[in-house]
C-alpha cells in the first residue's frame, strides 16, 4: 500500500517532490524529538530542580569527588575546598540523606568528610569557621559500623605496581585502571600511542560506521589552553604535554532516532580507548567536555575541527611518575546499578 502512495506522489509531484515531502516529514519528527529530549531533561535533570535523592546524591557526588581530588596532593594545603565543604553539610543533614546513608555514594561521602575533618586535625589546623567538631560527630555517628580512620580518599601508587595487573586477566586488569593525574612530563613515544589507537579500533559502532576520530595534540601553548577551558586540572597541567581528542562525526548519522547514537557510539570509543592506553602503560585522565556552544566557541585557533563534529572526551595523556596517588572514586554497589525485571 505504502509503495503505491509513494507512487502515486510521485507521479503527481515527480521525484523531486517525493523527495521534499520525505524531507519535511523527517524534519518534523526531529523537532518533536528535540522537545520530547528538552522537556525530559528540564524536567528530570539537576540543571533546575534539586529536590529528590537522586538529584540530591547528584550534587552530593560531584562535591564529594572535588574534595576526594585536593586529597592526591601530598603537601596539602590547608583549607582547601572549603566551599565543597559548605555544599556538603546541608545535602548531609538532610533525613533523607541520613536515611540512606547505606547507599554506596552517601555513605562515602560522609567517609569523606570524616577524613576531612581529621586530616586538618593532624595538621593542627583550625577550620571551625566552617567545620564544627559537632558536625563531624554527627556524620561519625550517622556512619556508625561503616565509620573507620583506616577510610583513605586517595590511593597510594608506585609505577610498576600500578601496572602489574595488566597482564592478567580481564577483571584484574579492568579493575586496576585508574585516572592518573601526576606525569613526569615525558613524552609517550607516537608508536605507542598508535598501538593503544589501534587496539581502541576493536570498539564496535552503529552498523560499523566508525565515525570517531581522535587528535593528538602536543603543543603546550596549545594544551594550557585548551585544559583551562576544560577547567578539571587545577594544580596538575604543569606536566601534561600531549592531549588525545576524541570526536564523533555526525556525517555518519542518518536518522531522526539516531539522534543521540554519537554519544553512545563516542563513548564506547572512549572506554575502549582508555582500556587500550592503560594496557599500553600510558598514563591518562579522561576530561569531562559538558560544555556550552559559547564555551567551545573558546577553541577557535586552539583545536579546529570539521563543524560535524562533536567532542566526546579530551584525554590527557603521559608517563606516570614512580610514585603518585588517584582517587578511590568508588564504585556503586551490585544492588544499586544491576535491576532484576
Amino acid at each position: 500500500m505504502k509503495s503505491k502512495i509513494k507512487a502515486v506522489v510521485k507521479k503527481i509531484l515527480g521525484a523531486g517532490g517525493v523527495k521534499k515531502i520525505a524531507n519535511a516529514r523527517n524534519f518534523s519528527l526531529l523537532l518533536t524529538n528535540f522537545l520530547k529530549d528538552f522537556k525530559l531533561y528540564l524536567e528530570h535533570s539537576t540543571v533546575f530542580y534539586k529536590e529528590g535523592l537522586h538529584k540530591i546524591e547528584c550534587q552530593l557526588i560531584l562535591d564529594y569527588h572535588s574534595v576526594e581530588k585536593g586529597l592526591l596532593f601530598k603537601e596539602t594545603k590547608p583549607r582547601f575546598a572549603q566551599q565543597r565543604i559548605l555544599n556538603l553539610h546541608p545535602s548531609l543533614s538532610l533525613d533523607v540523606i541520613k536515611s540512606n546513608a547505606s547507599r554506596s555514594q552517601i555513605r562515602i561521602a560522609y567517609q569523606v568528610m570524616c577524613e576531612y575533618y581529621e586530616l586538618h586535625l593532624q595538621l593542627g589546623v583550625d577550620i571551625h569557621d566552617y567545620y564544627t567538631k559537632a558536625q563531624y560527630e554527627s556524620y561519625k555517628k550517622v556512619l556508625g559500623n561503616a565509620y573507620t580512620t583506616k577510610f583513605k580518599g586517595a590511593i597510594d601508587y608506585h609505577r610498576d605496581d600500578f601496572y602489574a595487573p595488566v597482564s592478567g586477566d580481564f577483571p584484574t586488569f579492568s579493575h586496576s585502571r585508574k585516572s592518573v593525574r601526576e606525569y613526569t612530563g615525558e613524552l609517550v613515544p607516537n608508536e605507542r600511542i598508535e598501538q593503544a589507537i589501534t587496539l581502541a579500533l576493536n570498539t564496535p559502532s552503529v552498523c560499523n560506521r566508525q565515525a570517531c576520530k581522535v587528535y593528538l595534540m602536543e603543543d603546550k601553548a596549545r594544551i594550557d589552553k585548551l585544559l583551562t577551558i576544560q577547567g578539571g586540572l587545577t594544580g596538575y597541567t604543569h606536566n601534561i604535554n600531549q592531549v588525545l581528542l576524541l570526536t564523533v562525526d555526525r556525517n555518519y548519522f542518518y536518522t531522526v532516532g539516531e539522534r543521540n547514537q554519537f554519544y553512545i557510539d563516542g563513548g564506547m570509543f572512549l572506554m575502549n580507548m582508555l582500556y587500550a592506553l592503560h594496557y599500553y602503560k600510558i598514563a591518562n585522565c579522561p576530561a569531562n567536555w559538558g560544555k556550552l556552544i559559547q564555551e567551545e566557541k573558546h577553541l577557535d585557533g586552539i583545536f579546529d575541527f570539521p563543524e560535524s563534529e562533536k567532542i566526546i572526551c579530551v584525554v590527557p595523556i603521559g608517563i606516570a611518575k614512580e610514585e603518585f596517588r588517584v582517587t578511590l572514586s568508588q564504585r556503586r554497589d551490585l544492588n544499586e546499578v544491576l535491576v532484576k525485571i
